[in-house]
C-alpha cells in the first residue's frame, strides 16, 4: 500500500476542496483535488468539455432537474453534468446503438455473430458463470470485447437518448444554453483552449470517477484537433498505460492498486484497456440483467454476495452494514450504495499514468475517455482539450 497527498493537476480553476471521513491509516489531510468524482462515469483530469455547464448549474454536478422524479441521481456538488454523456443499446459487433436498451440478457441487439474476446480474468460481472452458458448474461455487452461495440458519438450523447425515446436507466439531461437531451457531444461541445500541455513521448496523469458503477473497463485515446472528432480518429491513437492505477480518495490519500490490463481481442487490435478496479454492488438478484441461476442478493443491496468481486482495500462496516448510501448517509433503504472502495464510489477517483506517443502530431488535440460497461449495454465518453508539444532540444 502506498499513501500520498498529491493533488490532481495544476489548473486551480478546476479544483476545489472536498472532505470525507478518514478511511486509511495514512491519515485524512485535506488537500485540493478534482471535483467531478461523482458520476455515472466521466473524465476528471484533465477537465472535460462535458463538464462545462458546472457554472451554469450553480456548481451542481450530475443532479436531476427540479420536477424530474429520479431517485437514482443526486446533487454531487460541482462540475456540471459530465456523467450524462453516453451511448446505450450498444452491443459488440454491431454498427449502431439503439439508444434505449440497458440490459440485453446475453443477446446481441443486431443479431451479430461476434463472440466475446475478453479473458475471464478481466470480467467484472458474473465471475462464477461458465463462459457461453445460459448464465453468461452479459456476454454481448461492450466490455466483453473492448472497443468493438459502436458509440452514438465519440464525445457522448447528452442523456444517452433522444427526447422522443424513453431510454433506459438514468437517461436524463438538464437543458443548458448549448446542449439539451439527445445532443451529440462532437457537435455541441465546441473546441476550447487546452487545459493541459503535454510533451510528445512523456508520461502524464489522468483520472476518472464513478457515479453509477456498471463494471467493465476503460481506455484513453487522442485525436488531433485538426481531424474530424470521430471514434475512428480516436482508434488511431490509443494510449498505453504506464504502471498500475491508484485509488485517490477525496482527502488526497492514495492506495496503489494492481491493474488488470487487456491488449488481446481489443479494438483497435493491440490497444490497451484496463479493468474497472472497483467492484459493482447489485441492488438484488434480478434487476440488473442477472441470470436465473444467481440468487442471494437481497433488496436493497443486502449481503456481501451483492458485491461482484473482492474490493481492492479493506472496508469498514457502516452501522453493521457492509456499505452505506452513496450520498454519505447510512440509509438502509438505499440501493445506491458504496463501500470504501466498492459500489457507486463517490469517495474516490481512479488515477492512471498514460504515455503520449513520441510521434503524435504536435499542436492542439482532444483526449478521449471511453468506459465500456459490462453490466449494461452502455458506453460513457468524455472529451478534453489538450495540446501536444515538442520535447525540449536534446531531450528524447
Amino acid at each position: 500500500q502506498v499513501c500520498s497527498t498529491s493533488p490532481i493537476g495544476r489548473n486551480r480553476e478546476y479544483i476545489t476542496q472536498i472532505t470525507m471521513p478518514s478511511i486509511q491509516a495514512c491519515g485524512s489531510l485535506l488537500l485540493l483535488c478534482a471535483v467531478d468524482v461523482l458520476s455515472h462515469g466521466n473524465l476528471i483530469w484533465p477537465p472535460s468539455r462535458n463538464a462545462r455547464d458546472g457554472q451554469l448549474l450553480g456548481g451542481k454536478a450530475c443532479n436531476f432537474p427540479a420536477g424530474i422524479t429520479n431517485a437514482g441521481m443526486r446533487n454531487t456538488g460541482g462540475g456540471g453534468q459530465p456523467c450524462l454523456w453516453f451511448s446505450q443499446g450498444c452491443t459488440i459487433g454491431c454498427k449502431t446503438c439503439d439508444n434505449h436498451t440497458q440490459h440485453t440478457n446475453g443477446k446481441s441487439l443486431c443479431n451479430s455473430t461476434m463472440k466475446p474476446t475478453l479473458p475471464k480474468e478481466a470480467w467484472t460481472m458474473n465471475l462464477w458463470a461458465t463462459e457461453g452458458s445460459v448464465n453468461d448474461s452479459y456476454a454481448q455487452n461492450p466490455w466483453r470485447a473492448p472497443g468493438a461495440a459502436p458509440v452514438v458519438d465519440a464525445c457522448g450523447m447528452a442523456g444517452g437518448r433522444h427526447a422522443s425515446d424513453p431510454g433506459g436507466g438514468d437517461a436524463v439531461f438538464q437543458t443548458v444554453p448549448y446542449a439539451q437531451l439527445g445532443d451529440l457531444g462532437t457537435e455541441v461541445l465546441i473546441k476550447g483552449d487546452p487545459v493541459e500541455y503535454w510533451t510528445a513521448g512523456s508520461t502524464v496523469e489522468v483520472a476518472w470517477g464513478i457515479r453509477f458503477n456498471h463494471g467493465g473497463g476503460y481506455s484513453y485515446r487522442l485525436c488531433p484537433a485538426s481531424e474530424p472528432l470521430t471514434e475512428a480518429c480516436f482508434q488511431k491513437y490509443p494510449l498505453k498505460f504506464s504502471g498500475n492505477p491508484r485509488l485517490r480518495w477525496n482527502n488526497g490519500t492514495e492506495l496503489q492498486l494492481q491493474g488488470v490490463f487487456v491488449d488481446v481481442g481489443t479494438t483497435p487490435p493491440g490497444s490497451q484497456w484496463q479493468r474497472n478496479p472497483i467492484p459493482r454492488i447489485d441492488f438484488d438478484s434480478t434487476s440488473s440483467g442477472q441470470p436465473a441461476g444467481w440468487t442471494g442478493c437481497k433488496w436493497p443491496a443486502m449481503g456481501k454476495v451483492c458485491r461482484q468481486f473482492d474490493p481492492p482495500c479493506k472496508e469498514q462496516t457502516w452501522g453493521g452494514r457492509e456499505w452505506h448510501g452513496s450520498a454519505g448517509t447510512n440509509d438502509t433503504s438505499n440501493v445506491d450504495v458504496q463501500g470504501d472502495c466498492s459500489g457507486d464510489l463517490s469517495l474516490a477517483s481512479i488515477v492512471d499514468n498514460v504515455v503520449i506517443p513520441a510521434n503524435f502530431p504536435t499542436g492542439d488535440a482532444v483526449l478521449g475517455f471511453r468506459w465500456d460497461c459490462e453490466e449494461t449495454a452502455q458506453i460513457w465518453s468524455s472529451c478534453a482539450d489538450v495540446a501536444i508539444t515538442v520535447p525540449p532540444l536534446g531531450q528524447k
